[in-house]
């Protein structure tokens, strides 16, 4: 099964690209997100709201938390995750990325003890 037009439209947007890269790890919540891309919530939301509708992300509340990560059960994302892993994880904005989110759930887990 191919891609619909909205996931093309989707995956076509730089920083939707950045939080696929994210989402390739362990889910995360806005919150981190935001930390790790440096970008308001906002735009963050929409983002993820566009991701979301393309049925491309998935979305579980946790108490206050919304985390999200890949929908796996999408039949094209299963076919491009190999290259987004690839394709992202090799490109300095993605590698800035990662170590961002990293320190940033770092921070949450310290902040929460």
């Amino acid at each position: 099964m191919g891609p619909s037009p909205t996931s093309n439209k989707a995956l076509a947007d730089p920083m939707r690209l950045r939080i696929m890269n994210l989402l390739l790890r362990p889910p995360f919540c806005v919150c981190e997100m935001e930390r790790g891309l440096k970008l308001s919530r906002l735009p963050l939301s929409r983002h993820l709201a566009c991701l979301r509708n393309c049925r491309l992300v998935e979305s579980q509340r946790e108490g206050m938390r919304v985390n999200y990560n890949l929908n796996e059960k999408q039949p094209f994302l299963k076919q491009i995750r190999p290259l987004l892993l690839d394709a992202l994880a090799n490109r300095a904005v993605g590698r800035a990325d990662l170590r961002t989110m990293k320190i940033a759930v770092w921070k949450r887990k310290e902040q929460n003890r």
